[in-house]
């Protein structure tokens, strides 16, 4: 069943279809790394309630309960990573990005360098 966001085929899915097979073709390769395995078996059960499980909330009033599934809190998944990334962010504007002194680091093509060399 392909899972998918807003008409998208997803990461979580592709992963899902097809890493059993890659990780059985490359397992003996030095390539892939032990936290390469952990973080994309994290993303595959990111959000399953029985593999992550979940907080279970519900209302004093009219008893109505709502079980919300716990995520993996990898920066490798989308939903997860851009959620760091978003804080992240709001973290360095309100720390550092608001100062008066800036350093920027600018590194050309390499097919600019010799431009550069002739005119500093």
């Amino acid at each position: 069943m392909l899972e998918t966001i807003t008409g998208h085929y997803t990461i979580k899915q592709i992963l899902k279809d097809n890493w059993q097979a890659f990780f059985e073709k490359y397992k003996d390769t030095p390539g892939i790394r032990d936290s390469v395995v952990e973080n994309v078996e994290k993303v595959m059960d990111c959000g399953d309630p029985l593999r992550m499980g979940f907080f279970t909330y519900q209302c004093q009033k009219c008893h109505h309960t709502k079980r919300v599934p716990l995520t993996c809190k990898s920066r490798f998944c989308n939903s997860c990573g851009k959620v760091m990334t978003d804080n992240w962010i709001n973290w360095a504007q309100n720390n550092f990005l608001n100062s008066s002194y800036h350093h920027i680091v600018f590194s050309p093509p390499d097919g600019l360098w010799s431009f550069f060399r002739r005119k500093p």
